[in-house]
């Protein structure tokens, strides 16, 4: 098999469970409820980060992964209402983040994602007009 057709394999399985990897707290065994902060935030793509840097390989994987869950976050920036299962939660204390403050914790998680999935893994010179050297 050809290392373009892996390529493009892995970035098509890492597209879907990206795009649905952050409503895993929906699944019946786990005790998180709907919009954690630990499957809605900055912490799944930091962790993308450490598996791609432990596995370079696994690049087209992360980078699909990361892009789909950025897509995901911003479609849950924009709920009907800023109530109950739209703001984000902060397992396990029984406490949830006001809607502005879940908004921008979204907004985090999807600049994370993009960060690492455009800069640290694809190389793309993003901000580099920050510099002042």
């Amino acid at each position: 098999m050809s290392y373009t057709f892996l390529n493009i394999f892995w970035a098509i399985v890492g597209a879907v469970i990206g795009l649905t990897a952050a409503d895993i707290d929906l699944a019946p065994p786990l005790p998180l409820k709907h919009r954690s902060a630990w499957t809605h935030g900055p912490l799944v793509p930091a962790l993308m980060l450490l598996l791609v840097q432990a596995y370079p390989h696994t690049w087209p994987f992360v980078a699909a992964f990361l892009a789909t869950y950025a897509l995901h976050l911003v479609m849950d920036m924009f709920p009907r209402r800023w109530k109950g299962s739209s703001l984000i939660n902060l397992y396990p204390v029984r406490l949830s983040l006001p809607p502005l403050a879940s908004f921008f914790y979204l907004l985090l998680g999807v600049a994370v994602s993009v960060w690492v999935a455009a800069v640290k893994i694809m190389g793309w010179p993003l901000l580099n007009w920050l510099r002042l050297v």
